[in-house]
């Protein structure tokens, strides 16, 4: 969200815009953006007269409800930079600030640009970044929290003014889904989009809605087409017909043994060849006449006397 200098009764008096000509423009001179972005407060600010080229700028601030004087913020002075990162240095969103940001050229002074505004209404939000997950009938959308909340969206704040909204896309058909987040939510975050068909294609995006706001930046989308879901009445179909393929095959050999051995063309002899005795007596006796023990069991005696 963009906006340009307004009129304040705590306004500096010495408000100026010098040019190359020496003319003097007053609150006429910068565009202020204050965003969300990956949960950082960032001001930036753009010269509106191009011409007008400085080499650092300098960015002070106070807090309207807080009678003080401007203070200057350390890590955005005499900076090359045109935005400074305000995250650890405003910490309540519903605050009305005031900032000063001077432009310099060496010590020459070149431009003043003020700008007050209540924060909570003026913030441009920036979607988080995510990441999405597919199954067969759900998808898990990751969405990247920092390790450490910044102040300024402590406690309730992203539960009641910045509500987050993850939205679910498929053919033609929109649905919204607001999860309740956490008040200490750190790190990341995963909601479960459940009830998806198999094999559709889904497209996901998040943001933030702010209560306040009809404007929206969405993330850009992410979509996945959903694995189609696996038949499991075919595969017990398929285990059940592998089972008795093979006892048909078991049943087919068994019965051809039978058949072959019924009509002679195998023969199942209970007793052993002669020629086989004899060689196994020729060993038996060599081994007894060189010395060593042999211990004829009974069935090996039976055999001797064949």
């Amino acid at each position: 969200m963009l906006w340009s200098q307004n009129a304040s009764p705590i306004r500096p008096q010495n408000l100026y815009l010098v040019g190359k000509s020496g003319q003097v423009a007053i609150n006429k001179s910068c565009t202020f953006k204050v965003t969300l972005r990956n949960f950082r407060v960032i001001l930036s600010w753009e010269l509106k007269n191009h011409s007008i080229v400085p080499d650092h700028y300098t960015l002070q601030y106070t807090v309207i409800s807080i009678p003080d004087h401007m203070k200057t913020v350390e890590h955005c002075s005499n900076i090359t930079a045109t935005f400074c990162d305000l995250t650890d240095v405003w910490e309540v969103l519903s605050e009305t600030y005031a900032v000063t940001v001077d432009g310099f050229r060496g010590n020459t002074t070149l431009v003043t640009c003020f700008i007050d505004f209540f924060l909570a209404t003026h913030i441009s939000l920036e979607p988080p970044e995510f990441d999405i997950v597919d199954f067969t009938d759900h998808i898990n959308v990751h969405v990247n929290f920092p390790p450490v909340m910044p102040k300024i969206l402590d406690g309730k704040v992203l539960q009641f003014y910045l509500p987050l909204i993850i939205e679910e896309q498929s053919g033609g058909i929109v649905k919204k889904h607001n999860p309740t987040l956490d008040e200490n939510v750190t790190g990341n975050f995963t909601y479960v989009i459940d009830n998806l068909l198999p094999n559709t294609n889904y497209c996901v995006s998040v943001y933030f809605k702010h209560r306040n706001l009809e404007e929206i930046h969405r993330s850009p989308v992410k979509c996945t087409l959903l694995p189609p879901a696996q038949d499991t009445g075919s595969s017990e179909s398929a285990k059940i017909g592998g089972i008795i393929t093979m006892f048909l095959i078991a049943a087919v050999f068994i019965s051809t043994i039978l058949i072959l051995k019924r009509v002679g063309y195998i023969c199942l002899r209970n007793d052993f060849p002669k020629v086989l005795v004899c060689m196994l007596c020729s060993k038996s006796w060599n081994r007894m006449s060189s010395g060593s023990l042999a211990i004829l069991t009974p069935d090996f005696r039976d055999l001797l006397h064949l």
